[in-house]
């Protein structure tokens, strides 16, 4: 008898072990404020690997790095016009373009740059290369230009009504392009287009195949898994979704702004339903770039926000025992400087939002936004991107909802 008592209260006491190792994933995302080196208005960003990357934007401005975001670099490229899309294949080999009418190329990294005319009297809007030597550029003058040398010379394909934003070519064939209210199709290597979508004012697409896409409108995406012929729509939560990148049918994020500012918003089932992720107030993204579905980066006005598992941290649950009401803990340390912890008490499954605001009582950061099962949390705040002062947190869940203070001290 005693004996099956042991092995009765070994099995409960691995069944809470087990219990205590479940995590939920919430958003995390650093920003780095690079006002220092000026950057207003980084209209894009690209990594080719999990190091390197370039930014561009006003005054002429290019930023690079080679540590993963750690610490960028100003490089010159001999013009202070406004650096509106850029495109890199590798490590060294690249365009920019910008409000000149020409197109800049280097071969080294960003080191030294040569120029090509292009005819053009806008922005340029977005490149795409197939390969080293075959590459498009749109620009906001209703122009499409290809090149097949690599951009020492680019042919001008087609000049419509059309403002052209962003490229995409699948093969020398076949490829898309976006407009506001515009969305085309070419089948013959960019040389006519067919018009597939009229509806909408579009800003960013993304395509894991020649069937299955998204493009952004107002406050919303639309979907595609028939190659164009017919669209989904779906809601997202801000109002100018800027940029969106999937990696397959299900996982994909989405970055704009929205009337309190910038958004970065997550999807785990292919757009139907979106988290937000990140919020950076009073600013806007305007790009995103993701090397893998770890690590990604987004760009705005003067900042640059990143993060290192896709958006994610784990939001430990620390006790099975079923608490007797919800309940908001104390953070601790408190004062902090960056990081602190917060426990909350969970009565019974429900929808479970932990959110931080500020003095003036903007919501900056959103740590929990899901369903979640009765038990004891914690999860880890890192406030590293934030100034010192006093800021607030509000667990809420039914109707409960309770708010505490706390103070960060750098």
């Amino acid at each position: 008898m005693n004996k099956k008592f042991f092995l009765c209260g070994l099995l409960v006491l691995c069944f809470l072990l087990v219990v205590q190792t479940v995590s939920y994933s919430q958003s995390v995302w650093t920003t780095h404020y690079l006002n220092n080196i000026g950057g207003n208005y980084l209209r894009r960003v690209q990594f080719v690997n999990q190091t390197i990357g370039w930014a561009c934007g006003g005054n002429g401005t290019l930023i690079k790095t080679t540590n993963g975001g750690g610490t960028w670099i100003p490089m010159s490229t001999g013009t202070t016009s406004f650096l509106s899309c850029l495109y890199f294949i590798d490590e060294n080999t690249g365009w920019i373009g910008s409000q000149d009418a020409v197109v800049k190329k280097t071969t080294n990294g960003g080191i030294s740059w040569y120029s090509a005319p292009i005819q053009t009297n806008d922005f340029s809007s977005d490149f795409f290369f197939l390969n080293s030597q075959t590459g498009y550029i749109t620009s906001h003058d209703n122009k499409i230009h290809k090149t097949t040398n690599g951009g020492s010379s680019w042919n001008l394909l087609i000049a419509s009504d059309f403002a052209y934003g962003q490229i995409h070519f699948f093969n020398d064939m076949v490829g898309y392009v976006v407009a506001p209210s515009y969305f085309a199709k070419s089948i013959d290597g960019g040389v006519t287009w067919t018009r597939v979508l009229y509806d909408g004012v579009n800003q960013a697409m993304t395509f894991i195949n020649q069937q299955t896409g998204w493009l952004t409108g107002t406050n919303s995406i639309k979907k595609t898994t028939n190659g164009c012929d017919t669209w989904a729509t779906y809601m997202v939560p801000m109002e100018t979704p800027f940029a969106i990148k999937f990696f397959n049918e299900n996982i994909g994020w989405c970055a704009g702004y929205g009337s309190s500012g910038g958004v970065i918003c997550r999807t785990l089932n292919g757009g139907v339903n979106w988290t937000i992720q990140t919020t950076e107030i009073g600013n806007k993204y305007y790009d995103i770039s993701f090397v893998n579905q770890n690590l990604g980066w987004a760009s705005g006005n003067s900042i640059i926000s990143s993060t290192q598992n896709g958006g994610l941290v784990s939001v430990s649950q620390i006790s099975s025992e079923i608490p007797e009401h919800f309940s908001l803990k104390q953070n601790f340390p408190n004062p902090f400087n960056p990081v602190t912890s917060i426990k909350f008490d969970v009565k019974k499954s429900d929808f479970v939002s932990l959110k931080v605001y500020n003095m003036q009582g903007s919501e900056i950061k959103s740590l929990v936004n899901e369903n979640m099962n009765a038990g004891t949390y914690e999860i880890s705040f890192n406030a590293e991107s934030l100034p010192s002062g006093v800021y607030f947190y509000t667990l809420q869940a039914s109707d409960f909802k309770e708010t505490k203070k706390m103070m960060l001290v750098k």
